[in-house]
């Protein structure tokens, strides 16, 4: 290390001789930042734009964050948010300005619980019995009166 140290100098002055350039304006353009540190925090951090879906959520590097509301929520609904990473890891979630309150639930905890064999028959039985049977045709649609032995093309021409 303080053989890197002492050549580090040298290392410099021969970068600078070879790459450094005048400025055109030799005056100094920059600017006291006047902001709050949470602020600079902000601006220094990863930020990646995501859509909220209909319940408040998106995704994030595998996991679903889920925006806590104390009414409905319903102008967050399809909002475009900033999912801010600061350097220490912490993430904040950005809307107009305003930092929203959420939780984190990983894939694992969004995944049901694995059925076992001696509860896989009752919710196979549950799932069946809430599955819709579909639409009834009314009693006068065309496919009821087409005559026995016809194709479906022979019987949609009868009605034509």
């Amino acid at each position: 290390m303080d053989t890197a140290n002492a050549w580090l100098p040298s290392y410099i002055e021969d970068y600078n001789q070879r790459f450094a350039v005048e400025p055109k304006d030799q005056a100094d353009a920059h600017l006291a930042y006047l902001g709050a540190s949470p602020e600079l925090t902000r601006i220094l951090s990863v930020q990646v734009t995501r859509t909220l879906s209909k319940n408040l959520s998106c995704q994030y590097e595998n996991q679903l964050l889920q925006v806590v509301t104390t009414g409905t929520g319903l102008a967050l609904r399809g909002a475009t948010v900033t999912v801010h990473e600061h350097f220490d890891g912490q993430k904040e979630l950005i809307w107009r300005k305003r930092k929203l309150v959420y939780s984190v639930m990983s894939k694992q905890q969004r995944q049901g619980a694995v059925a076992d064999s001696k509860t896989l028959n009752e919710r196979v039985d549950k799932a069946m019995a809430r599955r819709s049977t579909g639409h009834k045709p009314a009693p006068n649609h065309p496919w009821r009166n087409m005559p026995v032995g016809k194709s479906a093309i022979d019987g949609l021409r009868a009605t034509l």
